[in-house]
């Protein structure tokens, strides 16, 4: 069998994607903002109308209405496929290019639609078509022959379900054998456990099961409850050792002499007691012995991953993130040069109030529609030393964190100006609890948009560095912003305010929107935006990502040994369940927003 690092080298969008603003020529909001007061707080149709109107309009061009025609889902998906298989490429090339085996590329995950596979024969290529069916009638041990023997052939694959795919390597040890030993070693386990507790107390019997049944425990323990349990198991076994030799000791004294076989010779009960005592003895032996972690054969092929040097294994890891920046990379660099050039928004300082105010919201009669706040409580300016679009999301956080700050019965200070007045007013509110739970002035706030200006580039090295700035600053804030979320999540706080958090289906539907506009410019800025979004979230120190594998790399390189090859993968298992948890959160609450 074949290990599936899909875990490990795929990015199948499952898991959760931090949408942030994305720069489209005509449209230069935030696609998602959280609400002071209501649940979402976008810019009003209206207002929109009003910021939007100096903008330059841009023609449909051709692939983009093309691609518009087929449907605005399908383009999105498309362009989200097209992000991956860049991804998955980046691990790909990076592998063949150190000769290290690949088993199988696929795009997009799931039942298999269409497949070929490469077979290098008398120093030529072919390629044959994957028949799945025919190869499920191969007996397990056949089809575990063939692939061993074809360590040339390479499959590559078109599978059902778009939203991912994986560069598969093969197993360097017999994963069925492995799986059917230590689940033999499983059970005798138990039983050795059973046999130990007959003895203990209450409070050993309770810690047994604690240590056996549940890895809560353990995890919260630190792993001193299965310390705890080993030592126990050790103990057990040094016994059962010294008990089968004392009775082989004793059978040996004990042994019948010649003349017990006479008939007139008295039986000696004693001796069958002993033989008895020792059989015992020596099976309990053989059940402890058997409870043992089996031992595990890993193949020493040189070409095969798990046996590459840690500097190579490195690089292969981080082929699909190299390749994700890469892309956004000349996607920008593509705008900058033949392109009609990388739209930069351009902001005053404050945030607006996008919308006609309620007349059941606190803010009612004190702010209006096209209020600027340029200042909240202490602080007179809400300003923001960084630029464009990051700055003005950065802005529209920090007026959302203050009021949601605000303790019962407090009033919230705004520094204002009025619609096209230049004079600054300061107002009181006393916000309303809303159904979070949340301190709330129950307004709707967008950004300060003034106009946009399309920046192009003089020349070759102009436009490396207009796109390499362009780049940077969708990454840094990309990651600061998934930073922000880890560690409100870690520690209760919630998503951090002005951010919310999407699914495939979510990052599908803002797709799809960019995409029904027939707005090449703006396509190409999406799938910009989500390869660096698959980016930095495939560099997360997290087990079952691309940057938890590239730690159990660096700390074999520091520790100067190779760590548990199945302890990395039952780590990457459950950090995959936890994920796949997360992406069903997700996309149920994609669902819920667009119903």
């Amino acid at each position: 069998m074949k290990s599936r690092v899909a875990a490990v080298l795929t990015v199948a969008l499952s898991a959760p994607l931090v949408t942030l603003a994305f720069q489209s020529p005509t449209k230069c909001a935030p696609l998602h903002h959280k609400s002071i007061y209501s649940q979402h707080f976008p810019v009003s149709q209206a207002h929109k109308s009003k910021q939007y109107s100096k903008t330059t309009e841009l023609h449909s061009i051709a692939p983009a209405a093309a691609l518009s025609a087929v449907g605005s889902p399908l383009g999105s998906i498309a362009v989200l496929a097209f992000v991956i298989l860049v991804h998955e490429a980046g691990h790909f090339i990076a592998a063949r290019s150190y000769g290290i085996i690949v088993k199988e590329f696929s795009v997009g995950v799931g039942p298999r639609i269409v497949g070929v596979r490469r077979k290098l024969i008398d120093s030529e290529y072919v390629y044959e078509r994957i028949d799945d069916a025919a190869e499920k009638q191969q007996s397990l041990d056949e089809h575990q022959a063939n692939l061993m023997q074809d360590n040339d052939g390479i499959e590559f694959s078109l599978r059902a379900i778009p939203l991912g795919g994986y560069v598969r390597f093969p197993d360097n040890y017999n994963r069925t054998l492995a799986y059917e030993l230590e689940d033999a070693a499983r059970r005798a386990r138990n039983k050795a456990r059973q046999l130990r507790i007959e003895n203990s107390n209450a409070i050993e019997k309770a810690l047994e099961s604690m240590a056996a049944y549940s890895f809560i425990f353990n995890v919260m323990s630190l792993g001193l409850l299965k310390k705890w349990q080993s030592k126990r198991e050790e103990d057990q076994l040094r016994e059962a050792e010294e008990e089968a030799s004392l009775a082989t000791q004793a059978t040996t004294v004990s042994r019948k002499p010649w003349w017990s076989a006479l008939p007139f010779t008295k039986e000696d009960d004693n001796s069958d007691s002993v033989a008895a005592t020792s059989d015992e003895s020596l099976s309990t032996l053989e059940l402890l012995k058997a409870a043992k972690a089996p031992d595990v054969k890993y193949d020493d092929n040189p070409d095969l991953l798990q046996n590459r040097p840690w500097g190579q294994r490195a690089v292969v890891l981080s082929g699909g993130v190299i390749f994700n920046i890469l892309l956004a990379f000349v996607c920008y660099f593509g705008e900058v040069t033949v392109g009609r050039g990388l739209p930069e928004p351009i902001f005053n300082p404050g945030v607006v109030v996008s919308q006609t105010v309620s007349n059941d919201s606190p803010a009612y009669g004190v702010l209006k529609k096209g209020d600027v706040i340029l200042g909240v409580n202490e602080v007179s300016s809400i300003s923001s030393h960084r630029r464009g679009i990051w700055g003005s999301q950065e802005q529209i956080s920090k007026v959302i964190s203050t009021i949601r700050e605000t303790q019962n019965g407090e009033n919230v200070k705004l520094t204002i100006v009025h619609g096209m007045d230049s004079t600054t007013d300061e107002v009181s509110i006393s916000p309303k609890r809303n159904m979070e739970g949340q301190a709330s002035i129950g307004v709707m706030l967008g950004p300060n948009y003034v106009k946009t200006e399309m920046v192009r580039a003089a020349n070759v090295v102009d436009a490396v560095t207009k796109a390499g700035a362009a780049v940077y600053d969708i990454t840094s804030a990309t990651a600061g912003s998934i930073t922000k979320l880890l560690v409100g999540m870690l520690f209760g706080k919630g998503l951090p305010a002005g951010a919310s958090m999407s699914g495939p289906i979510g990052v599908v539907k803002a797709g799809a929107d960019v995409v029904s506009s027939s707005d090449l410019a703006a396509i190409v800025a999406f799938a910009a935006s989500i390869s660096v979004n698959l980016a930095v979230i495939n560099s997360l120190p997290l087990p079952a990502l691309d940057g938890g594998q590239l730690v159990f790399v660096l700390a074999e390189a520091a520790a100067g040994r190779k760590i548990d090859q199945q302890l990395q993968e039952a780590i990457n298992a459950a950090a995959l369940t936890i994920l796949l948890f997360i992406s069903v959160g997700t996309a149920i609450g994609d669902v819920r927003s667009i119903f």
